[in-house]
């Protein structure tokens, strides 16, 4: 399977087509930070199993970019955001994303685009973004501390996606995706 990062920047998931390409952008900066050419495997771990998923993007990292994303940190954040959410367009029945307000507990209402109202919010997203791991900065450390998070937010009793992206130099991308109603 393949993810198309290029496709951010058409809006997808009812992006708005600026914000899409502002994280396509924040997606080629980390990826680039690590030596990452297009076509990079991506292991997703899920509760149902491990994928390899196949990275494509054709947006070039120049000297202007990275200047524009010098705090990588950020970068990171954003970054896991659009591998998230192209995830999300893959993985989930809905077909698009909410910001949510701070003090939820995550950070993407999941929905349908064309309902209205309440019924609009049908599942949560979690985001997390690590660029390379560190003996206590792990995917697993980070997944356990996001379920606790989106705790604030459990008596909606909706399904809740968590996303952990590390862009680590190992040669894959890992990437861990828990979906659980907390």
């Amino acid at each position: 399977m393949t993810l198309d990062l290029d496709t951010l920047s058409k809006g997808i998931m009812g992006l708005t087509e600026e914000f899409g390409s502002f994280l396509l952008q924040a997606c080629t900066i980390c990826l680039d930070s690590q030596n990452h050419q297009s076509g990079v495997q991506m292991n997703l771990l899920t509760i149902q199993g491990n994928k390899v998923l196949s990275l494509n993007w054709s947006s070039v990292v120049n000297n202007q970019i990275k200047r524009n994303w010098s705090d990588m940190q950020e970068a990171t954040e954003y970054a896991a955001t659009g591998v998230a959410i192209k995830l999300a367009e893959i993985e989930s029945i809905n077909n698009c994303v909410e910001r949510s307000s701070k003090g939820t507990g995550f950070d993407y209402w999941l929905g349908e685009e064309n309902d209205v109202g309440i019924f609009q919010r049908k599942e949560r997203l979690e985001i997390s973004g690590i660029l390379n791991e560190s003996k206590t900065n792990t995917v697993a450390n980070r997944v356990n501390a996001k379920i606790r998070q989106t705790n604030v937010s459990k008596e909606t009793g909706l399904n809740v996606h968590i996303c952990v992206v590390e862009f680590g130099n190992t040669g894959f991308l890992n990437q861990r995706k828990v979906d659980l109603t907390v």
